[in-house]
């Protein structure tokens, strides 16, 4: 009776562990599939990684795809001005709040001397520090330090976290910590190496790039496509990408019975992977192959129409579309761009695309201008909506087309 109790918990503990990494793998780009590999491999002996005999390399442009991501990520800039447009401050204040914020580097600290960018700003004292000190309390936490101990301090301020010796040690210690000389830390103190421990701990659970995870200035990422389309006259073919994503092997003789649990359900996961999303483009891609090879306005196509005809689970087919890109006619694409609520979006989009390509470009149109256009065209829509379309456009705010 208790070894039937065990099997049957087992198999459902089994299939569970299965399920949450099917659906897992099933949400990753090609990337972050390949860094999840080898990270397993790494601490899994019962995963072995063979690798394709394609190379990925930054510095081998053919094999590369380049893609300026502005779009997936959230600006941070966007993200800060947002917040800036809550407070209750005066009009100097916010501007020189602004000016600060555009001189942040790509960890969320200041670039440059406090004193160098007021005077090159020609900011009244007291309202720069007034600015500055309003920008080191806004999300992220720890945005605007000016460098590393700076922010690990206010993040620790804004947490309220009450220790007695952790400012010293920021500001003393790091390198020691660094170089594990934590005996040396608590004779300096006079605390346990215990209660060091605890100190280091706190220190660690503190984000040191507080700007991680948000777009900042001109970054360019390099994007891999996880499937790759062939236009021949009016056909589209399909094919994963397959010399990018290593395959694993399960070694059955090496490793304990749970690390070669887990590489077979890792193996599993990898093939319902492919498969599905092979055939939830394939699907897309030959529904949206008029607009594809005539380049005419994309057709309504939902999440839930897709499910319903593949008899599949929309969130299947959300999990499955959500971060993959498709190479179609040396252009990469996000997949999900041929997901389209109401045709009526793609029209919209072309006409902001057409307002932005005849604009001054000394002038550039701001996003409430380019709605007022849309207006005199008997177009309704939000001025958020017209960022929105302008974003999934790939095409910057103006003010960022103006410096270029």
């Amino acid at each position: 009776m208790d070894f039937r109790l065990n099997l049957g918990q087992s198999l459902k503990l089994a299939m569970t562990t299965e399920m949450k990494l099917s659906i897992k793998i099933l949400k990753m780009g090609l990337k972050e599939l390949k860094d999840y590999l080898e990270k397993e491999a790494f601490k899994n002996s019962a995963i072995e990684i063979v690798y394709p005999n394609k190379n990925y390399s930054k510095s081998n442009e053919t094999e590369n795809y380049l893609e300026n991501l502005e779009g997936k990520e959230e600006s941070l800039i966007d993200y800060l001005e947002e917040q800036i447009g809550y407070l209750k401050i005066d009009r100097e204040v916010k501007e020189a709040m602004i000016y600060l914020i555009n001189n942040l580097d790509e960890k969320g600290y200041i670039l440059g001397d406090l004193n160098t960018l007021r005077k090159v700003a020609k900011i009244k004292i007291d309202i720069f520090n007034t600015a500055f000190n309003l920008l080191r309390k806004l999300e992220p936490t720890g945005i605007g330090a000016v460098d590393l101990k700076d922010c690990l301090k206010i993040q620790i301020v804004q947490r309220e976290i009450k220790r007695k010796y952790i400012f010293s040690i920021i500001d003393q210690d790091l390198e020691d910590i660094a170089a594990g000389n934590l005996s040396k830390i608590a004779q300096k103190y006079s605390i346990s190496l215990e209660e060091l421990r605890e100190e280091i701990q706190i220190i660690r659970s503190l984000n040191p790039k507080p700007a991680r995870g948000f777009y900042v200035n001109d970054k360019t990422k390099y994007i891999v496509p996880d499937l790759i389309t062939d236009i021949f006259e009016n056909n589209i073919l399909i094919r994963l990408n397959e010399d990018y994503l290593p395959k694993i092997r399960v070694n059955n003789r090496t490793g304990e019975a749970q690390n070669i649990s887990i590489a077979l359900a890792i193996e599993k996961g990898i093939i319902k992977r492919q498969e599905t999303l092979l055939k939830i483009s394939t699907y897309i891609m030959e529904y949206q192959k008029e607009a594809i090879i005539k380049g005419i306005n994309l057709k309504t196509l939902r999440i839930k129409d897709i499910a319903f005809e593949l008899e599949m689970h929309e969130s299947t087919v959300s999990r499955a579309i959500k971060d993959k890109y498709i190479k179609i006619n040396d252009n990469i694409e996000m997949l999900k761009k041929y997901i389209v609520l109401n045709s009526n979006t793609e029209i919209i989009k072309k006409k902001i695309l057409k307002i932005i390509e005849t604009e001054d470009k000394t002038k550039p149109l701001s996003d409430e201008k380019i709605l007022k256009i849309l207006e005199t065209e008997k177009i309704c829509i939000q001025r958020r909506t017209v960022t929105k379309y302008r974003e999934e456009l790939g095409i910057l705010s103006s003010r960022k087309r103006k410096s270029m």
